[in-house]
């Protein structure tokens, strides 16, 4: 969902008969302002407070996922007799004895669209091909590691350059025009003063403190699943498809976080794995994903590659600004980084574009993470002002550049503060560990 849609989705009813949204004549409480105690602070500072792994029930077992060691292939075979055969080991699932599962359609967000064992297909390293569960979380860990499994490779590709060869702008596959005004690439190639600069920033893990789990009871009709959720009305939409039963079979309970990040919004493969464990069991089945499967198997900011072109006058009139940027994402989930959704309200152009292009690469599914989109996308686009700040010698100026009006008006301040009376002068650009002016 785009920022613009949210806003619409959470103002549709809000707005007046004009559609405009009326101005709240309520007035500020003793709230606001005021010393208050945190409900949740005594628990958590005493360590009482009980987050989705430290739920434990009469009976409950432990789930250990085993991960690929490919990024792409096929299973030739999985042995699971060593494995089976080990102390308080009790199953060893896995794409040739799952349950049936589903891929969720509607009126829910998965984290990725490929339900968990649906074939025999690797598509990233870790992703989960088995699930070992014992009396033990160390029996289960030793029965995951004994479990021997063959695999056929495939041709992968986890390259950090996302300059791929794809389709024309429009075409099944190529880059997709997300904003649109003027004629960018005439006013650009015409444009006395320009800038055409590549920007990358790297993909960046979630990680928080507390781990992704699952501790998941079936009752023999209804699922409770204790999880670590950012989303707990989501998480039962999707879990109620994936499992296949009524919403009212399941319910998701998630007290406390121990931080997210955006991580947390959407369920992972493990959820559905100790769902169905505790279903095929009939014992609660607790599930925790180590520190190592936090960097591969529950998401992460994509890297981006964002490629920006401004054109000017010599006096700092903006003409022209593009911004077409590319985004890694996995083998079968569509995840934009929208980078350019604030870039058409922020700077007052009659010229530009914003294109957004998908690389697949053999990677787990991107996911949102902390200002989506925003982040790496304002860092393409302040970096190249700053770039065009330098090359026409002058200082990018807030109040003569932010767009308080439609951004394709016409300004009649420059974009620009001209700095050559200034006491301050620009320093060489290879200046290193200093600011950019110096006194």
């Amino acid at each position: 969902m785009l920022f613009s849609e949210f806003l619409e989705f959470i103002q549709a009813d809000k707005a007046g008969p004009n559609g405009h949204i009326q101005a709240s004549t309520a007035e500020p409480t003793a709230v606001i302002g005021a010393s208050l105690s945190r409900v949740d602070g005594p628990l958590k500072t005493t360590g009482s407070a009980r987050y989705a792994s430290d739920y434990n029930f009469p009976g409950m077992v432990y789930a250990v996922p085993v991960g690929a060691t490919i990024a792409s292939g096929k299973i030739r075979s999985i042995d699971t007799s060593s494995a089976e055969k080990m102390p308080g080991v009790l199953t060893i699932l896995h794409h040739s004895n799952f349950d049936h599962v589903y891929r969720n359609a509607s009126g829910g967000r998965n984290s990725e669209q490929r339900p968990p064992f649906e074939d025999d297909t690797v598509y990233y390293w870790g992703q989960y091909v088995a699930l070992a569960i014992a009396e033990t979380f160390a029996q289960a860990q030793a029965a995951a590691a004994a479990v021997k499994i063959a695999y056929t490779p495939d041709k992968f590709s986890v390259a950090t350059d996302l300059s791929d060869p794809m389709p024309t702008i429009g075409a099944p596959g190529g880059p997709r025009i997300l904003s649109h005004r003027g004629d960018p690439e005439t006013v650009f190639a015409s444009a006395p003063v320009k800038i055409d600069y590549t920007y990358t920033t790297p993909a960046e893990t979630h990680n928080p403190m507390e781990m992704h789990a699952t501790v998941a009871v079936f009752d023999g009709k209804k699922f409770t699943l204790y999880e670590s959720s950012q989303g707990v009305m989501n998480h039962l939409n999707v879990m109620s498809q994936v499992l296949g039963v009524p919403k009212e079979n399941v319910e998701v309970i998630s007290r406390f976080i121990g931080s997210g990040f955006g991580g947390k919004l959407f369920p992972w493969p493990h959820s559905a794995l100790a769902a169905v464990a505790a279903r095929r069991l009939n014992r609660p089945v607790k599930l925790t994903l180590s520190r190592k499967m936090m960097f591969a198997n529950v998401g992460h900011r994509p890297r981006t590659q964002q490629r920006m072109r401004l054109g000017a006058t010599p006096d700092g009139k903006l003409l022209s600004l593009s911004q077409d940027y590319r985004n890694h994402t996995s083998i079968n989930d569509d995840i934009r980084e929208n980078c350019g959704e604030a870039t058409p309200f922020l700077y007052s152009t009659a010229n530009l574009q914003v294109s957004s292009a998908l690389v697949r690469r053999n990677v787990g599914t991107p996911t949102p993470m902390r200002g989506p989109g925003a982040v790496p996308g304002l860092f393409a686009l302040e970096s190249a002002m700053d770039e065009l700040a330098i090359k026409l010698q002058k200082i990018p100026s807030n109040s003569a550049s932010r767009s308080t009006h439609s951004p394709t008006k016409r300004r009649t301040n420059p974009f620009l503060l001209d700095t050559s009376k200034s006491v301050s002068k620009w320093a060489p650009k290879s200046s290193v560990g200093t600011s950019a002016l110096q006194p």
